[in-house]
């Protein structure tokens, strides 16, 4: 009986460790040929709450076949209102000497970058998110998945 019962609080206390503060999570491939230029990834966020903070965060995986340190994004945000912003980010996925950053997941690199902090959304509503690579070619390789986290602020 007590083996049961120390088996059914182990399982609740798992659960409950793995709760997520994430609003929105979405990660999306990319094509295998690779990543074009013109290709945009877009994620539609539905937010209701208008009065806490939240972390955006871009997630890259990318391969070994990926020949830069950096990469280049277009982030255009567009406000339920038709409200548009357009960011350049620059992600470093290798350090100076060229090793990967991120978590290895067998031959591909994950990657998760704070793009903003500390944000309250405007209006409730749908927020649109256009993920761009913003590299010098014409079709990148080496990048597999790309998206988008949003996130209650931790409270710490």
């Amino acid at each position: 009986m007590k083996n049961n019962f120390f088996a059914v609080a182990c399982i609740i206390l798992l659960f409950a460790s793995c709760s997520d503060n994430s609003i929105y999570r979405q990660i999306k491939p990319i094509a295998v040929e690779g990543w074009h230029k013109d290709s945009i990834m877009q994620f539609v966020v539905p937010v209701v709450d208008t009065i806490s903070e939240f972390d955006i965060y871009i997630h890259v995986r990318n391969t070994n076949a990926y020949p830069l340190q950096n990469l280049y994004l277009f982030l255009k945000t567009t406000s339920p209102r038709g409200i548009s912003v357009t960011d350049t980010i620059n992600l470093l996925v290798a350090d100076d000497y060229g090793r990967w950053t991120g978590k290895s997941i067998s031959r591909i690199w994950e990657n998760k970058f704070l793009y903003l902090e500390n944000i309250k959304f405007a209006n409730s509503g749908n927020y649109i998110f256009d993920i761009q690579q913003g590299m010098r070619y014409d079709i990148l390789n080496g990048i597999s998945d790309a998206g988008i986290e949003i996130k209650y602020k931790d409270l710490k």
